[in-house]
Parts: structure tokens; C-alpha cells; sequence
């Protein structure tokens, strides 16, 4: 673990060399200045004939430097490089002193960057640039040093920002997005004399709610946010055609969420991660920016501790921080907490399911989690590779997960919409698996909010410091929570809510539905879900007064005629305003199952549990043939779930010994005989 004792110089030099503070920039007209590097260079290790304006034979591999003379130091100056084919991190140092990364991408592009103050020195100076890897085939050059410095050519100024709740007037720490007229993100420069996480368009600030940013002239606007349960709050960068020095903002909460905190279960840094580019230190201020509750940090095979990097930032009243690790395998990722940061670490190379999941056990987890199970895509992640059928829940080579929750929200993997992920995880319920959902955001970057996919856990208490890490543990894995991306919500029935067992006390279900946002955001359409099945849905109208959307829906529909679960989901339009940069298509919440034992026994039985036991009484002729017509009596009514676990149950029994006998099944379940005929059809 690395040293916390100089957090903020450490901050500043991660944010400097951090990737996309700075964009491709031209100013209006060309600037004045002397070619210091006038041939472009070619720098790698293959032969790249692609290009024209370097030589297809590297000049050299790893590290190129040279020389050029400057006579008299007046004031700050810039330098502009020109590069193409940047995929690897290429480091920038003038006189031995690392002040810039290449920016990454395939065109030629030209960029000026900012020189820190005292770096070029009268007489002889060296520039280089170098990697710590060989094997990213670049072109470097035409350099420029210009005769101005970069505050001069893009009119940058200094502007102090507070941001505070409107409430009670205390600090708050938030997210500040800054866009040009257009709406686009604005450059943000100068990041190396900050002391807060900054990218072009996006900061935050600190512990105090102040950042201290330098903005150019072409930035328009300001915007304050603090995750899905505050406002946004806007401000204009001029003022009687000026611009302004100082910008307060004030936010209001406006979602109700006691008895909840919010998780991030999926949280990287680059410090650890090695990939990304949020470093520790600006991690701890993410979190709070974006008011998560319950950080877990999960790097790559690595138990990180954010607590000692959050008690020197001053931000250990607004987060409980956990040591997890995405536990990175051949099988798939895995996030396993709590653990012990330099503890013994799961073992990552292991090939088979359970033993994988229960060494992670032994090194302390009381959660694991499956990561992105379609990720990168729906054939190649686990549950492609393993062949699942959301018809069914089944996997094609058998697989029974042996995790507690599976992601069905993760914010910055789009790849496959999420819709489609929770049917997966309706088909894992059906099939007998009490595997839970959660939501995450799995960001690796400054710019991709933490918590914009996350967990709403049933908690105790609502000051995070205070929570009992034990219960938030057992809210995860017996699933009294609720998960999504902008919207909060939970769902009940006779009082009692997701990961909890109702007797139906008579012949209907009565469901009862919270959702709300704040005002930038709206749920729009409801659906109520039993086994997997839409049994009610409603569209709603966004309050005509602008005021935050609160809905409590009541959904009253006649009682399964067996145990069942109940989910409701929410969904919403995407978000317009610049603030809200996601990767996902619209907001929308998801409830974990609420447990239906609907024949008064205590128990739940899933609709593979209820298929197996009417399979098991049914009777057999003088030839041992089952008499499945017996089932359309002892099956009377059921949904289309249990249909189905019937005919996979009865063909993994019977199939090939009694194939006619199966392909007259569907016959005794009118109501689902096409889909058990594509269901035998496919098989």
C-alpha cells in the first residue's frame, strides 16, 4: 500500500499525467513560435508503412529525446506537438520532468499543451518521449514551441466554485460539469495546479464542495450535481457580458430515501486496476461527489483500502469504504467482499466454478458477486460461454451458480441492454437459483460517475459511518434491496419487502410500489413481473408542477396457483441535460424478488421445484410409461414458468426413452402451447 502522507501533491501529479484533460485543440489562428522538432519520428518496434510522413523502420523503441536551445526565459510558454497512432501511454518529459501523456487515438492529430512554470531553462534543454513498454507503433512530431504561454492563447482564468446544500447552507461535495454554448464538454486546464479530479468538461470537488478551476474563454455554463436523490443546479460562467471569478450553487435533496444507503459494488482505480485513469486519491472524492454510500472498492486481484486516502481528504462522514476485489478469472470476474487489504487474495487462476467461489469464502467474503455476465458480449461472456437459456435458466454445459447476486445493472458496459440481462435472471429464478440482482458502475474513470448503476440495501440506519457492514452484508445476499440507474424505488406486499416470504392470506395479491427521482428524471413506464411473467403495467405522466415524480402504486391481481416470486421494474426517458454523461439508454429501477407461498406451507418453491414435485407423483402404465395426462390436473392453472420447467424437467428424464409421449405435452397446457412446442422444437 502506498504511502497517504502526501495526498494532495500525489492528487495533482496523477491529475497532470491523467489521460483526457486535454483534447485535440487549435486555437482561432495559428500561433507564433519555433519549430524545435521539424521531421516527424517514427517510434515502436514493427515496420509501419501505413503512414506518410514518418519512415515505415522505427527510429527508435522505447525512448526518443533531442535538444534545442533556448536563449531567454520570459514568462510561461506552450508547446505543440502533433502525434498519431496513440493506443499505449507515452510520457512527455522536458529536462527529466514528466509534465504530459500523449493523448490517445488513431488520427494525426495536433495539440498545444501547457508547460508548468520553471520547467524550460535558459541554454540547453532535452525533451523526451518515452514508454515503459515496447510495443505501440507511433509517429511524434512536427514540435512547436510557441511564443505565448497556453493561459494566453486559450484565455483561461481562474473561476472558485462552492457548491452547498440550499437547506442548511453546509458544504456539499458534488460533480461540476462545464460545457461550452453548444452544450459540449469545455477543456479544463491547468489540471496539474489543482487539488480535486479533473478532465476536460468534468470535476469535483473537495471535501468543502470548493473546486478552483481554470476555465477559457469558450466555456458557457456550469452544472452542480450529487447523485440520483439531489437537484441539479446551473450557472452561467458571464455576467453582464464579463466573466465571473466566483460561482455558488446550491442543491436540494429531493428523493425521500430513509431506510435505505446506496452501493456501489464495482469501483476501480488505476492506482491499483492499472488501467483507467482515477487514481486513489481522486476515487475518495468521486464517491462523495456522487454521494455513494457504501463504496466497495474492487480492484483487479487486489484488496484496496480507500479508508486511509478518505480520512486525509476529510470525507469519512459521507461513505462506509469496504476492501473487496474483482477477483479476475478465465471463468469471469468476480466481486468478492469484505476482505482484508493485504490479506491473503483469492485465487485467481482456479477453473471450476464452486472451488473458485468458495476460496474467495475462505479468504473472508460474505458476498460474491458475477460481474457483466454478457460482457463483452452476449456469446463470449460467462453466461454465453456456458450456454444459458433464459427461457429456461438452464446452462448448456450445467452450471449451477454458485454466487449470492449477478449484475443486471453495470453502467459502463452497454454492450448488451439490461433488459436483457434480467431476463436471464428472471429464466436463473425460474430454473431454482435464489441468485440476487444488484446494480453497479464498474467505473474505471474520472468520467464515468460512480454509482450511477447502484444497490438501494435496507439499512438500520441512514448515516453510513454508523452501518453495520454485517446486516448490509445479509441485505445483499437474502436481497433486501432494490437496483438501478437514476430512479429509487422498493415494493411490497402485506408490509413485507423483497427478499421476504409472504402466505397469501387469500386469493389475490395486493402489491404496493415506491418509485421517485429527482426532477431531472422521471420513471415512465411500470411493470409488475410474477415468475418472470407481465401480470400488470401502468404508463405515467411526469408531474405537470416540475415538481421531483413520487408514485405509490398499488397493483391488485388474482393469486398464482402456485408459489411464485414478484418483481417490479421501472423505466424512464435518458436524461438530456450535459450533466448526465451515460452510457446506458434511459433510467429505470428494479426490485429484488418478494417470495409468494401461496399454499401456506412456510416455504417457497421456484417454478422448477413446483414442476419436479408434481413430475415425482405422477403415476406410470403396466410399461412404465408416465401418464403425463395426469398433469393437466395437478398442474390446473399454472403460468407459463412452471409449463415450462415441466417439459426441460420431463425431457431430462424421459426424453429418449419417451419422445412421443413428450411431444404431446404441450396439449395439456393449452394456454402455453406454442411456447412449449418452440421450446421442444429447439431442443
Amino acid at each position: 500500500m502506498r504511502s497517504h502522507a502526501s495526498l494532495l501533491p500525489a492528487l495533482a501529479l496523477a491529475t497532470a499525467l491523467g489521460l483526457g484533460w486535454w483534447l485535440p485543440q487549435e486555437p482561432v489562428q495559428a500561433e507564433p513560435g519555433r519549430l524545435i522538432l521539424e521531421q516527424p519520428v517514427h517510434l515502436g518496434n514493427d515496420a509501419t508503412p501505413e503512414w506518410p510522413e514518418a519512415a515505415a523502420e522505427p527510429d527508435a523503441a522505447r525512448t526518443f529525446h533531442f535538444n534545442f536551445e533556448v536563449q531567454q526565459i520570459v514568462g510561461e510558454r506552450a508547446l505543440e506537438i502533433t502525434k498519431r497512432h496513440v493506443d499505449s501511454t507515452w510520457t512527455l518529459s522536458l529536462n527529466d520532468f514528466p509534465f504530459a501523456r500523449l493523448p490517445r487515438g488513431e488520427a494525426r492529430t495536433t495539440h498545444i499543451l501547457p508547460l508548468p512554470e520553471g520547467i524550460l531553462v535558459a541554454g540547453t534543454n532535452r525533451l523526451e518521449v518515452s514508454i515503459d513498454k515496447v510495443g505501440d507503433d507511433i509517429t511524434f512530431g512536427p514540435v512547436r514551441l510557441l511564443d505565448r504561454s497556453y493561459r494566453d492563447i486559450f484565455a483561461v482564468k481562474p473561476v472558485m466554485i462552492t457548491v452547498t446544500d440550499a437547506e442548511t447552507g453546509t458544504p456539499l461535495p458534488a460533480r461540476l460539469t462545464v460545457v461550452r454554448a453548444d452544450d459540449s464538454f469545455a477543456p479544463l486546464h491547468y489540471a496539474d495546479r489543482t487539488t480535486v479530479p479533473v478532465r476536460d468538461g468534468v470535476a469535483y470537488t473537495d471535501a468543502e464542495g470548493r473546486a478552483r478551476l481554470e476555465i477559457g474563454a469558450d466555456a458557457f455554463r456550469v452544472f452542480a450535481t450529487h447523485g440520483p436523490e439531489w437537484s441539479v443546479a446551473e450557472a452561467s460562467l458571464r455576467k453582464d457580458g464579463h466573466r465571473q471569478d466566483t460561482l455558488a450553487l446550491q442543491l436540494r435533496r429531493e428523493v425521500d430515501t430513509r431506510g435505505w444507503l446506496s452501493a456501489d459494488t464495482h469501483i476501480h482505480t488505476l492506482t491499483f486496476s492499472g488501467h483507467g485513469d482515477a487514481s486513489l486519491e481522486e476515487r475518495v472524492l468521486s464517491l462523495a461527489g456522487d454521494d455513494v454510500e457504501l463504496a466497495i472498492a474492487t480492484d483487479h486481484n487486489h484488496q484496496t483500502d480507500y479508508s486511509p486516502a478518505q480520512m486525509e481528504a476529510g470525507l469519512q462522514e459521507h461513505y462506509l469504504s469496504v476492501v473487496g476485489n474483482e477477483v479476475t478469472t478465465d471463468l469471469g470476474h468476480f466481486n468478492a467482499f469484505p476482505l482484508t487489504a493485504g490479506g491473503p487474495l483469492p485465487d485467481h487462476k482456479l477453473t471450476e466454478w464452486q472451488g473458485l467461489v468458495d476460496d474467495m469464502r475462505r479468504q473472508g467474503a460474505k458476498v460474491v458477486i458475477l460481474n457483466h455476465p454478457r460482457w463483452p458480449d452476449r456469446k463470449e461472456g460467462p453466461f454465453g460461454v456456458s450456454g444459458l437459456d433464459p427461457r429456461t435458466g438452464y446452462f448448456a454445459d450445467g452450471l449451477v451458480l454458485p454466487v449470492d447476486a449477478m449484475e443486471v445493472f453495470n453502467s459502463t458496459t452497454p454492450e448488451v441492454p439490461w433488459s436483457e440481462v434480467m431476463q436471464d435472471w428472471f429464466g436463473l429464478l425460474n430454473a431454482g437459483s435464489r441468485v440476487r440482482g444488484v446494480g453497479s458502475s464498474d467505473s474505471h474513470a474520472v468520467l464515468d460517475p460512480v454509482g450511477q448503476g447502484r444497490t438501494w440495501l435496507k439499512s438500520a440506519t441512514d448515516t453510513p459511518p454508523e452501518a453495520d457492514l454485517e446486516a448490509l452484508c445479509e441485505a445483499f445476499t437474502e436481497g433486501y434491496s432494490s437496483m438501478g440507474i437514476g430512479l429509487f424505488g422498493h415494493a411490497s406486499i402485506g408490509g413485507k419487502g423483497s427478499g421476504e416470504l409472504v402466505t397469501l392470506p387469500d386469493g389475490e395479491v395486493q402489491v404496493d410500489f415506491h418509485v421517485a427521482s429527482a426532477s431531472w428524471a422521471a420513471a415512465e413506464k411500470i411493470v409488475v413481473f410474477i415468475n418472470g411473467i407481465p401480470v400488470a403495467e401502468t404508463t405515467l405522466s411526469p408531474p405537470s408542477d416540475g415538481r421531483p415524480p413520487k408514485h405509490d402504486l398499488r397493483f391488485t391481481f388474482p393469486a398464482p396457483a402456485h408459489d411464485a416470486w414478484v418483481v417490479c421494474v421501472a423505466r424512464g426517458p435518458k436524461p438530456t441535460g450535459p450533466w448526465w454523461y451515460s452510457l446506458l439508454d434511459d433510467v429505470a429501477l428494479v426490485t429484488n424478488p418478494i417470495w409468494l407461498d401461496v399454499d401456506g406451507d412456510g416455504t417457497y418453491r421456484a417454478p422448477a421445484e413446483t414442476a419436479a414435485q408434481a413430475l415425482q407423483g405422477l403415476p406410470q402404465d403396466e410399461t412404465g410409461k408416465p401418464q403425463f395426462g395426469f398433469l393437466g390436473g395437478t398442474l390446473k392453472g399454472c403460468d407459463e414458468a412452471v409449463a415450462i420447467q415441466t417439459l426441460v424437467l420431463a425431457q431430462r428424464r424421459w426424453g429418449t426413452e419417451f419422445p412421443e409421449a413428450l411431444a404431446d405435452l404441450p396439449t395439456l397446457f393449452p394456454a402455453h402451447r406454442e411456447v412449449l412446442k418452440s421450446l421442444l422444437a429447439t431442443r
